[in-house]
């Protein structure tokens, strides 16, 4: 590899939810341990992963149904906030997760590997899909990337 070639770079894993709350079907709930803010947590890249680790009581139909994760942008306007996000209205959509058919727990990227365009800074939610609960105990991470030149 040439000096210049671009590299991915990732940064540190944040925890957004470490044992959130359990989400009925067209629910939403909040990731509510930490706000993500690019300055701050992500040397202001823009992309990041996303990893949904949870379980269901019941697998029955949710394999090809999805959780959605929104965002809720902070101090869009000085310190003012975007509403929280409902099921019907995400304010941020920001990608989806696939569960598989099971009631083990399940380790779940984003669709796509990967987000982007990330908000500055904002608030985390999951919105249920699925047909079943999500039980409580999941948890949510974030890890920011970006493609840079090697040195």
């Amino acid at each position: 590899m040439a000096t210049g070639d671009p590299i991915l770079a990732v940064g540190t894993t944040k925890t957004l939810e470490a044992s959130g709350a359990s989400c009925a079907d067209a629910a939403v709930v909040q990731a509510d341990d930490a706000t993500y803010t690019l300055s701050s947590d992500a040397a202001n890249w823009a992309d990041a992963e996303f990893v949904l680790v949870g379980a269901w009581a019941t697998a029955t139909g949710i394999e090809g149904k999805k959780v959605h994760l929104m965002a809720r942008p902070l101090d869009v306007q000085s310190t003012n906030d975007t509403e929280v996000p409902e099921a019907a209205r995400p304010t941020h959509f920001v990608g989806s997760f696939s569960p598989n058919g099971v009631t083990s727990t399940q380790y779940m990227v984003i669709d796509g590997l990967y987000a982007q365009d990330l908000p500055r800074k904002a608030d985390y939610y999951l919105s249920n899909a699925t047909g079943q609960t999500l039980s409580a105990g999941w948890s949510l991470y974030v890890t920011p990337r970006n493609i840079i030149p090697s040195t």
